[in-house]
Parts: structure tokens; C-alpha cells; sequence
């Protein structure tokens, strides 16, 4: 893995440097309103209890800063870390706030965090990339001062038979894909069926087929974010919510009915989480730091 793992982090970094949308694969991201219907509660909720860690917070893999520069806004001193330099770039282009966030290139399996005691740590959609998950989460609880708190909104994935079932209604049914597209990526369905278990197997092996093609390190924690968190900090709360539709709701060609019938898919989704026919594919965690620093 070491030989290799330069070569993977420098693809990961390169990969959120440049990704664009694409037309024919929208993410919910894309759309303001399908962000919205599915995460605005959310995020709206993530965000106050990110604002109560202050006032010192650090925001592990921060992108291009979006939510660093709101922490900032409302009062916080602020340090944020991401892996890709461009992303890094574009955060410190964007940082009208005064005083600004701090913005660092750092590689969260490997790298030091900047010397602490933080009120907070956060991370927002970061930690399923991480690969040494156990070894940042010390670091994590290195950086974090007593009773500090650690707040997290990630993905956990979705289970097997969702993974089947989304691949299977998305190839049916009409996407802004086009058919011929979706045919040609079937080389791709191992990627998107496979565990986390299989992904990390695949990786040791020094084998691409289960990874994803530009992030190589894409859901490699996804599934083990919960328990490791709970065997090293005290989880204070835990939600979990959007079993199935966010993921095929910005996807499905439906014309001027999309946002209309996105809001029905949030529904359903709901309704999947509270019988707990699903998992949740997303949750947020908030856990404090146990006693004194070991």
C-alpha cells in the first residue's frame, strides 16, 4: 500500500480539483432546490451545532470552503484543511470575511493537524474518503480539547439490495443519461455494489476495478465512520435519514415535474427511515472527547 499510496493520493486530489458537473450525471448538489428538499434540515441543523463547538473550530476537508467561510461569518475562528491544492486556491480566493479561515493543504491519512486545543473538529462529506480513519481520529482527539466536541454529517452508504435496486431503476427508467452511456458504464456496477470491505481488499490488492475511477479513496470508511467514532468519543446524538431516493432523484428525467416529485421521494425516504425498512445513507454524529488527553 505505501509504494501505491502517493499515486492514489495525488489521483483523489487531482480528481476535487477538477470535477465539474456533468450534464448527462447530475448530483443533488447541482440543483439548489433538490439540496434543499433533501439536506436543507439538515445541513440548517449541522450548521447551529457547528456554530455551538465554538469559538475555535477545525474543518476537516473543507473543499472550497463553503462551510468554513459561514462559521466565520457567524464569529469563529476557524482553520480548515483539505487535500486538493486547487480546492485550497479557490477557498482562499473566496474569503472576504474578516478575520478569514484559515485555509491548509493536508492529507488527512498522513497529516499533522494543526496544533490544537480546538473546541471542535468538523467534517462535512470528508471522513468516507479517509482510509486510516482510526489513526486521524486520534489525531482528531489529540487536537480537540476536553469535553471538545466532534461533529460529523457523512456517508454511510446504502445497503445491498438499495445499491441493486437504484442501479436497477436507473438503467430502466430515463435519465438524463443517455441509454447508450449507462450501457457502456456497466463496467462500472461492481464499483457501485461493492462493500466497503470489498473496496478495501481491492485497494491492498493494488486493483482498480472496485474503485471509483477518479477518487480512488471514494467510500473506503463509509461504513466504519459510526463505529469508530463510538469506540473513541462519547456520542452525544445520532441521526440518520435519506435511505434511497436522494440518489436517483436529480438523476431521473422528469421534466417540470422533477421538484415535485422530489419532494414526494423525500417523503418516502422519510417514511423508509422511521419503519427502518432502510438505513439511512446519510447520518450526523456529534460526540465529545473523553477526559484528558492520552
Amino acid at each position: 500500500m505505501d509504494a501505491r499510496y502517493e499515486e492514489l493520493a495525488r489521483t483523489e486530489a487531482e480528481h476535487w480539483g477538477r470535477a465539474t458537473r456533468d450534464p448527462e450525471n447530475p448530483q443533488i448538489w447541482d440543483d439548489p432546490v433538490l439540496q434543499e428538499i433533501f439536506f436543507g434540515s439538515e445541513e440548517r441543523h449541522f450548521l447551529e451545532r457547528a456554530v455551538a463547538c465554538g469559538p475555535r473550530v477545525l474543518e476537516l476537508g473543507c473543499g472550497e470552503g463553503d462551510l468554513a467561510l459561514e462559521l466565520a461569518r457567524r464569529g469563529l475562528d476557524v482553520t480548515a484543511i483539505d487535500l486538493s491544492p486547487e480546492r485550497i486556491r479557490a477557498a482562499r480566493a473566496r474569503a472576504p470575511v474578516a478575520p478569514a479561515p484559515l485555509f491548509l493543504v493536508g492529507d488527512l491519512n498522513r497529516s499533522e493537524l494543526p496544533p490544537g486545543p480546538f473546541d471542535g473538529v468538523i467534517a462535512h462529506d470528508a471522513l468516507h474518503h479517509v482510509y486510516a480513519l482510526d489513526a486521524l481520529l486520534a489525531r482528531v482527539e489529540g487536537a480537540l480539547k476536553p469535553g471538545g466536541t466532534l461533529l460529523v454529517l457523512d456517508f454511510a452508504g446504502m445497503g445491498r439490495v438499495a445499491r441493486v435496486l437504484s442501479a436497477a431503476i436507473l438503467a430502466v427508467l430515463p435519465s438524463y443519461m443517455p441509454y447508450a452511456r449507462k450501457w457502456a458504464l456497466r463496467r462500472r456496477l461492481g464499483a457501485h455494489l461493492a462493500s466497503e470491505r470489498a473496496k478495501r481488499a481491492a485497494l491492498e490488492r493494488g486493483e482498480r476495478t472496485l474503485l471509483h475511477e477518479g477518487s480512488p479513496f471514494e467510500g473506503i470508511s463509509q461504513e466504519s465512520i459510526v463505529p469508530a467514532i463510538t469506540r473513541r468519543f462519547e456520542v452525544v446524538e445520532r441521526r440518520a435519514f435519506l435511505p434511497f431516493w436522494w440518489y436517483l432523484a436529480p438523476k431521473l428525467r422528469l421534466g417540470r415535474y422533477q421538484h415535485a416529485a422530489a419532494r414526494w421521494f423525500r417523503r418516502w425516504d422519510d417514511g423508509l427511515a422511521r419503519s427502518g425498512v432502510a438505513r439511512g445513507a446519510y447520518f450526523i454524529v456529534e460526540a465529545k472527547r473523553r477526559g484528558a488527553a492520552r
